[in-house]
């Protein structure tokens, strides 16, 4: 019955950090939501749907006996990858578009920022990143670039080094 109660909580909590967000939502809000949600992708997103639940534990449920445990006949476990943010100034949609194609034929989850109206948060990735032309991607909390940039990680194999790891 706890389970059942803490799933619920769950996807309730998931529902208000990554659902649907109003037009005119407060700056304040909009922020909090990021931070949460930042938060939750650094926890190893322990606020998720329920469908995401429901994977996570059929791949980790324990084997019916212990005698049938053997290392070899573990599923293996998801490969796990570091937090990928998108932050976007509202302008270039077809960069952006391009963007998440990418990051989504490689599989690689992520979250789209939106710093249109948020000075400190533009001015903190277009310093870190060296450029002031949105879309940028930032792996880790480690600033990649534009499409350009991201495209050229992509093609010499380091972006899903830098996101899965070694």
């Amino acid at each position: 019955m706890m389970t059942a109660l803490t799933d619920k909580l769950r996807a309730l909590a998931r529902q208000q950090i990554e659902g649907p967000r109003p037009p005119g939502e407060r700056p304040a809000i909009k922020h909090l939501r990021n931070l949460a949600s930042i938060a939750n992708e650094l926890l190893g997103r322990p606020v998720c749907s329920p469908q995401e639940l429901a994977d996570r534990r059929a791949t980790s449920a324990p084997p019916p006996t212990a005698a049938a445990a053997t290392p070899a006949s573990k599923a293996p476990a998801a490969p796990r990858q570091a937090p990928v943010l998108v932050y976007f100034d509202g302008k270039d949609h077809r960069t952006k578009a391009k963007v998440e194609e990418l990051l989504r034929g490689r599989a690689i989850a992520f979250q789209v920022l939106d710093v249109t109206d948020d000075e400190a948060e533009k001015s903190w990735v277009t310093t870190a990143a060296h450029s002031n032309e949105f879309p940028i991607v930032v792996v880790a909390g480690t600033p990649v670039g534009g499409l350009a940039e991201l495209t050229q990680l992509d093609l010499t194999g380091e972006l899903v080094r830098r996101v899965f790891g070694p």
